[in-house]
């Protein structure tokens, strides 16, 4: 064999190892995993990946200015049309963008699930002022349990799955908008929105801080009130549930806020929610109850984020 086709053989097989490389590393990209090295075992897939690179497609609805930001009402693509049927598989949200380039703070809001304003329209008003404090915010509309009820069977595991797997992807659209800073993101969420949200503190290491407001450690905890018992429902959703991924937040800060009037989250339930969770954080108590719309909630929330995210005080 001459030196020229040893070296050329060399080199070929070079060229292959990398492009096995590149592959694994797409590989990752496309359904959420870390990248493995070549020879390295596969990890194990995880329930909470996706194909992250599935076209937004987004579609606007309208656009207006308030107080000198823009909201956008509009909807895109959700991770997988089957999960939201009756949005036509899309997920439907507000976006509120700051005058000027950036960079910006990027936020996610997700309402609660209650008899007022029990949808994305919970947190816009909120969403605009902090807009004006120089950041991006996208206000989601929840799927489940807001518009698809449990059925107490294992049917609504997939359904929570996809929900925490639809803030991942929430988190992908607003790092698609123009000037939102990749370091500075934040998420809140109240009720139903906040036991989300401590899911995704262990699943999705892009965030910085999280408010957690009058938000359970359990989706068992609040199952009875759908009239569905407690007890069987407990090993439905007991591999997703909160309390189990708030300890893997760090390095994320992470704010509860309670109220000491909450009849349907008692002191028992909360300080178990915060107890599990990973440092650094902080728990807030207030003289409010489970709708925690008080004024002084909003403006400690508003002090939390402008301190977390360093928004314009």
């Amino acid at each position: 064999m001459s030196l020229e086709k040893s070296v050329g053989e060399v080199y070929l097989m070079k060229n292959r190892l990398t492009l096995i490389a590149l592959g694994t590393l797409l590989l990752g990209v496309v359904i959420g995993l870390p990248a493995c090295s070549v020879g390295e075992k596969p990890r194990p897939a995880s329930p909470f990946d996706y194909n992250a690179l599935v076209p937004f497609a987004t579609k606007i609805v309208s656009r207006q200015d308030r107080d000198g930001v823009t909201v956008t009402d509009l909807n895109y693509s959700a991770h997988d049309p089957a999960f939201s049927p009756m949005t036509g598989g899309r997920t439907i949200a507000y976006l509120v963008q700051p005058p000027g380039q950036g960079p910006f703070a990027g936020i996610i809001y997700l309402h609660w699930l209650g008899n007022v304003t029990g949808n994305r329209s919970e947190f816009l008003d909120e969403a605009v002022e902090t807009a004006r404090h120089g950041a991006v915010c996208l206000v989601l509309q929840g799927y489940f349990p807001w518009m698809a009820s449990p059925l107490g069977t294992q049917a609504d595991h997939p359904l929570m799955v996809g929900q925490a797997v639809e803030l991942r992807r929430a988190v992908d659209f607003l790092l698609a908008q123009p000037g939102v800073d990749p370091k500075r993101l934040g998420y809140v969420g109240h009720d139903y929105g906040a036991v989300y949200g401590g899911i995704l503190a262990g699943i999705d290491p892009r965030l910085k801080t999280y408010v957690l407001v009058a938000g359970v450690p359990s989706f068992a905890d609040w199952i009875s009130f759908f009239h569905i018992a407690h007890d069987p429902y407990v090993p439905i959703a007991r591999d997703i549930d909160p309390v189990g991924f708030v300890a893997r937040a760090a390095p994320a800060s992470l704010l509860f806020q309670f109220g000491r009037k909450d009849s349907f989250v008692p002191s028992s339930l909360a300080t178990r929610f915060y107890a599990a969770a990973s440092q650094p954080k902080q728990i807030e108590w207030f003289d409010d109850i489970h709708e925690m719309g008080t004024a002084e909630v909003a403006r400690a929330r508003l002090a939390w984020l402008v301190e977390q995210l360093g928004l314009v005080p």
